[in-house]
């Protein structure tokens, strides 16, 4: 009975097996029924020879040879998922070394030179079991963390390019109607230069260009994908009443992938509002520019005396981390410093 019960947690184990490299290696490269049939193929061979035993004894045996024959068996099985072979090697190396080393440590720790028995043998296999399956439903939880962070960054994108469309079409709705009556405006544009009321005649020109110009399209550099991010931040940072000035001088296209631009600038700028909500005089400055096929990045904002560094708040660490990775990528670099209340953040992206 004591065997039966034992088996049944080995078929538990498999279980967590391919969930663990579900997790760690990829997706399914083919159907899951195949890969589910793969590892119970794994789980009936050991369970047929660990019944093979004579004794308890001689299960301390058949034990160490599964913990050498499982990471070649796993290595062969990791191939039904898609991933790196760095994760393949890493997690057919961890699971079995976590899974026999503590059922061995909770055998030597709990039943010190006494006699293996079956209820002993069961109570550490259940142990070790347990623990695996709770390093499983951590490491779940973290990946859906992830998962859903991403899912918000995409949202976020989305909306912010959503806005920008809805920019450039109210851009071209105004444009449309001020061409309507063009001619209208030109006979009077005429008539007050030709009575000498320049004033007039300039602020009647600076009328037409506020017409023409969506109130919330705050920055038009023409690169659509930065400026759709800029756009929306800004509008924000205004909502919080924050004073707000920037300078974009970068060319309509750049070689540098929205992703990677969005993960900079989202992380950067939801950083600098948090921080700014905690100040007295709440400041925004943003710098962009482009030389040589050098992208500079500059984020300045007013902080509290009494606030810390956004990598020492709880939860920014991964979102500046995320931007250093993002700047490596192009041979760049992330600097930020903290001096007389002042936030800043450097990017510098070396574009090919």
């Amino acid at each position: 009975m004591t065997k039966f019960l034992v088996l049944l947690l080995e078929a538990a184990r498999i279980c967590l097996y391919l969930r663990f490299m579900h997790l760690c290696v990829g997706e399914y490269r083919g159907r899951r029924g195949t890969t589910t049939a793969a590892f119970f193929t794994l789980w009936t061979v050991e369970g047929f020879l660990g019944s093979m035993s004579l004794s308890w004894r001689e299960t301390r045996l058949t034990d160490l040879f599964f913990f050498m024959a499982e990471p070649p068996a796993l290595f062969l099985l990791s191939f039904c998922f898609k991933g790196k072979i760095a994760g393949r090697l890493g997690t057919v190396l961890f699971l079995p070394t976590l899974y026999w080393g503590l059922k061995w440590t909770v055998m030597a720790v709990s039943f010190q030179g006494q006699e293996v028995t079956g209820c002993r043998y069961f109570g550490a296999t259940a142990a070790a079991v347990l623990f695996l399956f709770l390093m499983t439903v951590f490491l779940g939880k973290v990946r859906k963390s992830r998962r859903e962070r991403e899912q918000e960054r995409l949202q976020a994108e989305l909306y912010m390019y959503e806005r920008q469309f809805e920019l450039i079409q109210s851009s071209r709705q105004s444009a449309r109607a001020l061409k309507h009556d063009l001619k209208h405006h030109v006979r009077m544009l005429s008539d007050m230069i030709a009575a000498g009321e320049r004033e007039d005649a300039l602020a009647y020109l600076s009328s037409m260009e506020k017409f023409m110009k969506p109130e919330e399209e705050y920055v038009d550099s023409g690169n659509e994908k930065i400026d759709s991010i800029l756009n929306y931040m800004i509008s924000r940072a205004k909502a919080m009443h924050v004073s707000v000035d920037w300078k974009v001088c970068i060319p309509a296209k750049l070689p540098v992938l929205p992703f990677d631009i969005n993960v900079i600038l989202s992380n950067l700028l939801e950083n600098a509002l948090q921080a700014i909500s905690e100040a007295e005089q709440p400041v925004l400055s943003i710098r962009f520019t482009y030389d040589r096929n050098v992208l500079c990045i500059r984020i300045r904002n007013s902080c509290s005396f009494r606030g810390r560094i956004p990598e020492q708040r709880e939860g920014h660490g991964f979102g500046l981390a995320n931007v250093r990775t993002i700047a490596a990528r192009y041979h760049g670099s992330l600097t930020i410093s903290k001096e007389d209340g002042w936030f800043q953040a450097d990017v510098l992206l070396f574009l090919p």
